[in-house]
């Protein structure tokens, strides 16, 4: 007799969503308000980790006290003359994408966001 076995399921990556932004920048609180609000009303949101680094002034972003010290290595990858609203995309530990710019939210996190999850 034959046994034959149904092929392995891979299990779904974990998902990490990090924003990072500054409480005096007014691209970062129209995506807080709009976009970032209507994510995290979305079935998406409730499928990942989302985390937020928020600085009091876009000059101190890169900044250890607004880090938490597990993030702070992928931290490293951020130029230091990265915009803000930025956002890293982190997939089973492994940082798959970085984007910075309120436009790049629609054109780029979003849609890696869902092919990730889907």
């Amino acid at each position: 007799m034959k046994i034959t076995r149904a092929p392995a399921v891979k299990s779904q990556s974990q998902v990490t969503l990090v924003y990072v932004g500054a409480d005096n920048c007014a691209p970062c609180d129209l995506w807080q308000r709009n976009q970032g609000s209507a994510f995290r009303n979305s079935a998406e949101f409730n499928r990942l980790a989302y985390r937020e680094v928020k600085s009091p002034s876009l000059l101190d972003v890169l900044k250890d006290e607004n880090w938490p010290a597990d993030l702070r290595s992928y931290r490293q990858s951020i130029g230091r003359h990265a915009g803000v609203p930025l956002w890293l995309v982190i997939a089973d530990d492994r940082l798959v994408l970085q984007s910075s710019g309120a436009s790049q939210w629609q054109a780029t996190v979003l849609p890696k966001i869902k092919s990730l999850l889907h």
